[in-house]
């Protein structure tokens, strides 16, 4: 009962400190939202602690809407999935005395939702021993329209651009490191990663999502960073 009540009041914890960076950093005007071009969402609940977003009216074209709404439902479905299998893991590892109760949970937050536009982001957290559970933020970016899938390589496209980016990035870890708040790593940070990274919209421009331990230790949490449209697009 003691290790299971540590690990849920850390889940909030973390939790919480994740919403704190991002309300500082990248607040989301929803009023705003409602009037420019958004879609109506609900959040449903897969399993306990397992939650995703069913896009309810905004989107005309059904098949659109059946392909994003199924996406959504699929990453809740990989994470009953896993939550199923460490849970079944639990199960042997008590014999030998490992403190849990083992998780996998997720939680979605709309990050942007206008001009369009769609992204979603999942906390996936997980808990499999050890000292602390992990969490990462996995981002869906739609233009609602159409269905597809924007990727970063969607928004800054040439080599040029990417240049720009990085040292505009690399200028902002500097500036919070001095600032003495996060403990940034700043050797680090390499620049982006196109393909991969995630990212989210804001009115005028992306937010770059730097993972758990990517440029900073544990004790920052997730990063967000916003990056302007005008760092290279001029």
């Amino acid at each position: 009962m003691y290790h299971k009540s540590n690990q849920r009041r850390f889940v909030l914890y973390i939790a919480s400190l994740i919403l704190f960076l991002f309300t500082i950093f990248c607040p989301f005007n929803q009023s705003k939202a409602a009037r420019s071009n958004a879609v109506v969402i609900k959040i449903k609940e897969l399993a306990k602690d397992i939650q995703y977003p069913v896009i309810t009216a905004g989107i005309k074209n059904k098949e659109v809407l059946n392909k994003i709404n199924q996406s959504f439902l699929n990453h809740a479905k990989r994470i009953k999935k896993e939550d199923e299998k460490v849970k079944k893991q639990y199960e042997h590892d008590k014999l030998i005395g490992i403190p849990g109760p083992y998780y996998a949970i997720t939680k979605p937050i709309i990050r942007f939702n206008q001009e369009h536009r769609l992204s979603v982001s999942f906390l996936d957290s997980t808990f499999t021993g050890g000292a602390h559970g992990n969490t990462y933020e996995e981002v869906y970016n739609y233009n609602i329209n159409n269905g597809n899938r924007y990727h970063l390589d969607d928004i800054v496209r040439t080599p040029k651009q990417v240049d720009k980016v990085n040292r505009y990035i690399k200028k902002q870890l500097i500036k919070l490191k001095e600032s003495g708040r996060y403990d940034i790593f700043l050797d680090e940070f390499t620049g982006i990663d196109t393909k991969k990274d995630q990212f989210y919209f804001y009115h005028d421009g992306f937010v770059m999502v730097f993972q758990l331990y990517q440029i900073a230790p544990y004790s920052n949490g997730i990063i967000h960073l916003k990056v302007p449209y005008s760092v290279f697009k001029k």
